[in-house]
């Protein structure tokens, strides 16, 4: 049985989306600052109609409760609680205790309103850092909405209570100011759903509920219009669609919205960004995407990323992946990289975080939306560990041993700076194909170029160079590192690489009785056998090769160490 305290019985009005919103929440509400230790969930008409919210529903996570009979007239308010809590907030206005009232889950949930016919009138998603403040996130503060007349603006539209008292049930909020959103939609991606003939567009900001769900409002390259629609709810921020078309497996597609699709604020579809590229995707082989850079000692407050890039000619969907940690030759634990379809075309970056948001203000980043955001990631120890990637099976695609020795020796903080693959087409394995992000970067860059990346010289055939002759490996991204590379005539050579300085003496055994291919490239930082940064000065790189045909050749390349540094 519900409890109502009091209502007025006026003619109700019909409800349109957003005329009632969800516009405060209390999360915590011990220890107290001096309201009664309740949960509640407020809403307010916003609207000039009389509502009446008879049979409405209040879902909070996966559970949904049935709203008492309650007129709420315009401007008013009404407290949504447990049965227990309900006498204790009825000094605040009007209350609905509500039997066995899901509990507001700390860190965050959905919160859903739905009227009689099951239509979402309000939507949010809650998060602890709408707090902006550690101190109220402990509890005894509210989450109030800034401007209850900005329905959709989430974590932009949120904030903790300033009221002494901890929160405003009933009454306007006391952080309310006018805060209209005025940034225009667009497309953000396209997914495949399932075989070849339906697709997921995602749209950069929520929908509103009522635009854009007529097939006339889509065309994509090939079958024109689909056949028909469906919106995803509650949020209304992905669309599915569905043709009476086979779209061809790793072909480029475009779709365009051909409508004027609006957000919840009314503002129309930005014709800038108003289409998108898709494709049904392959499977992707070991080596057609390569971790390419690694964040695993973050700032404090920071987060871990992995960077992934597709460096093959084919698109693969991310939700057939997974990530993780390698202990005793076991993927240790595994998570697969997102539940809805994410489309990695060629030559394309994506950055997976727990975090997003905090990465991209820790980082600049030139793709924003190149981010996934999921649940966990694998720990990755600060100091040392290994990172796959596999398909669901379980086939490797790529894997990385990291350690905090490969970050350069100049830096004292090795806290917030990632490692990046300086060249994509050279195997993980390579310690020397690794080095500190640059300074100048910001060092770290999620989603994009990396600032150590280096392209493999072209040798003259059977020979051995290297690029530049004066290197700093001062951490500055220009020059860092100094390249050794080949071009050899026939396959099956091993050799060495070894660093002497201008006086002869071993400084650095680069490498060892390795297998060299036919071409590549190996890369010295300027540390020495000892890990610590050789001085200024020139250096004698020697490479020796051995062939079983008894082939044997040797190399000298000089170079000169130089630069500031600290």
């Amino acid at each position: 049985m519900c409890f109502l305290w009091p209502g007025s019985a006026q003619d109700p009005g019909y409800a349109e989306p957003f005329d009632v919103v969800i516009n405060e929440l209390m999360v915590r509400p011990s220890p107290s600052i001096g309201l009664p230790e309740a949960e509640y969930v407020e809403l307010f008409n916003r609207s000039d109609k009389t509502i009446n919210l008879d049979m409405w529903t209040l879902s909070v996570g996966n559970r949904s409760r049935i709203l008492p009979r309650h007129i709420l007239g315009p401007g008013g308010f009404l407290l949504v609680t447990h049965e227990n809590n309900a006498e204790d907030l009825l000094e605040f206005g009007d209350v609905a205790g509500i039997p066995a009232f899901p509990v507001l889950a700390m860190g965050g949930q959905e919160v859903v309103l739905r009227d009689a016919e099951g239509n979402v009138i309000s939507a949010i998603r809650y998060s602890d850092k709408w707090y902006d403040s550690n101190l109220k996130s402990s509890g005894g503060w509210s989450l109030e909405k800034i401007d209850p007349f900005n329905p959709c603006g989430g974590d932009n539209n949120w904030t903790a209570s300033k009221d002494y008292s901890g929160g405003t049930p009933g009454r306007v909020n006391s952080v309310y100011y006018s805060n209209p959103d005025s940034l225009l939609p667009g497309l953000k991606r396209a997914g495949s759903i399932s075989g070849g003939s339906s697709l997921r567009l995602h749209f950069s900001k929520q929908m509103h509920p009522l635009s854009g769900w007529s097939p006339a409002d889509y065309s994509a390259e090939g079958p024109g219009h689909p056949l028909w629609v469906k919106p995803s709810e509650p949020f209304f921020e992905s669309v599915d669609l569905y043709f009476d078309y086979s779209f061809e497996a790793d072909t480029d597609y475009t779709l365009k919205v051909t409508g004027n699709l609006y957000d919840c604020a009314g503002n129309i579809i930005d014709n800038n960004a108003s289409e998108t590229r898709f494709t049904i995707p392959v499977m992707p082989g070991a080596g057609d995407i390569v971790i390419n850079e690694l964040l695993f000692n973050p700032f404090p407050g920071g987060f871990n990323f992995i960077e992934l890039l597709n460096i093959s000619s084919s698109t693969f969907d991310m939700k057939q992946l997974i990530v993780a940690e390698m202990e005793n030759e076991k993927p240790d634990p595994a998570y697969v990289l997102t539940r809805e379809s994410y489309l990695l075309f060629p030559k394309e970056y994506v950055v997976l975080t727990t975090d997003p948001e905090t990465v991209k203000s820790h980082y600049y980043t030139q793709a924003p939306h190149s981010f996934i955001s999921m649940e966990r990631l694998p720990k990755m120890n600060n100091e040392s560990g290994r990172v796959i990637i596999a398909d669901l099976q379980l086939n490797i695609i790529d894997d990385v041993k990291y350690s905090s020795e490969m970050h350069s020796p100049v830096l004292r903080d090795k806290k917030g700076v990632s490692l990046e693959r300086i060249n994509y087409n050279r195997p993980a394995s390579d310690l020397s194909n690794w080095l500190s992000a640059s300074e100048l970067a910001g060092f770290a860059t999620p989603g994009y170029k990396n600032s150590q990346f280096s392209d493999n010289p072209d040798p003259a055939n059977n020979s051995v160079g290297i690029n530049p002759k004066i290197f700093s490996p001062d951490n500055s991204g220009n020059n860092d590192v100094v390249h050794i590379f080949f071009d050899l005539d026939k396959p099956g050579y091993t050799g060495n690489i070894t660093i002497f300085d201008s006086r002869g003496r071993r400084v650095r055994r680069l490498i060892r009785n390795e297998f060299f291919g036919t071409s590549g490239t190996y890369s010295w930082d300027g540390r020495n056998d000892h890990n610590s940064q050789s001085r200024l000065g020139i250096y004698i790189i020697l490479v020796e090769l051995f062939h079983p045909e008894g082939d044997i050749r040797k190399y000298k390349e000089t170079v000169v160490l130089g630069g500031r540094l600290r």
